[in-house]
């Protein structure tokens, strides 16, 4: 007899203000049951509207100081924990105005220190985006990259119109894709291999560097001098295209440069 899988650990970040009868959830859900058909996973779900979390004001303590410095950090440190421990995560929002959702925006926010101190190497990561019409893209590519900043791979992400959900064909296309998506999340958790960064992540992380660069006397400087950071190419040692690779550290280059020499100029 084959012995039997190891049960998954997935969390899953709502930044839906409708919860449960939003179709955000009702999406995931679907990824869930198809997950489900394969190997055994547990799905904890983590609704950002009832965490009650107060706006975010930029105070920038988790930065300089540390995450613990963080005014709310009593809400926010046992999310963090739960994030950390999950073998992947989910976040999903509906878009409003074309853009993400103030809640998920907000809470985001106060995951700056994640994006200035990546932990997240190895865990794959889906994203997923509903609305009546349109900005799929936006949010999709925010998400993607808010959990790529995170050190997360991200694996697969599907937005879906909640107007159309009620269509017998258009229900089975999005169980079809969700289909795809649970078999790909659960080949590469267990695969457990670094992803190969994309152009935009390399760009992501030379920006960082250069930033963390100037933030002597900060958490932040430390935990990039203690990791060699500031002379790597990349955070892990993972595989890197090279002609990409050539690309980040030459624009790398002049933006340190104009820095040094300050000649950078307002942006319109």
């Amino acid at each position: 007899m084959a012995a039997p899988m190891d049960s998954l650990n997935i969390l899953v970040l709502v930044g839906s203000p409708r919860n449960e009868e939003s179709w955000t959830y009702k999406g995931i859900r679907i990824i869930e049951e198809k997950m489900r058909e394969i190997q055994p996973v547990n799905f904890e779900y983590i609704f950002v509207q009832r965490l009650n979390v107060p706006f975010c004001d930029g105070c920038l303590k988790c930065i300089s100081v540390g995450e613990t410095a963080c005014p709310d950090y009593a809400t926010i440190g046992p999310i963090a924990e739960k994030m950390k421990k999950a073998d992947s995560l989910i976040l999903g929002s509906p878009i409003h105005t074309f853009n993400i959702t103030g809640l998920m925006k907000n809470f985001v926010e106060y995951f700056m220190y994640q994006r200035n101190r990546p932990t997240f190497f190895g865990k794959k990561a889906v994203v997923t985006a509903t609305a009546s019409g349109g900005g799929h893209t936006v949010v999709l590519d925010f998400l993607e990259q808010t959990a790529n900043a995170w050190g997360c791979d991200v694996v697969s992400r599907m937005g879906i119109s909640s107007a159309q959900m009620h269509k017998p064909h258009y229900l089975e296309e999005v169980n079809l894709v969700a289909e795809e998506i649970a078999k790909t999340f659960i080949e590469k958790i267990n695969k457990g291999e670094l992803g190969s960064p994309k152009f935009r992540h390399l760009m992501n992380f030379r920006a960082m560097q250069n930033m963390s660069r100037n933030q002597k006397d900060t958490i932040n400087f430390r935990y990039w001098e203690e990791r060699n950071w500031f002379d790597a190419e990349y955070y892990t040692d993972a595989r890197i295209n090279p002609f990409a690779r050539m690309m980040a550290g030459y624009i790398a280059h002049k933006m340190r440069k104009g820095v040094r020499k300050g000649n950078q100029k307002p942006y319109r």
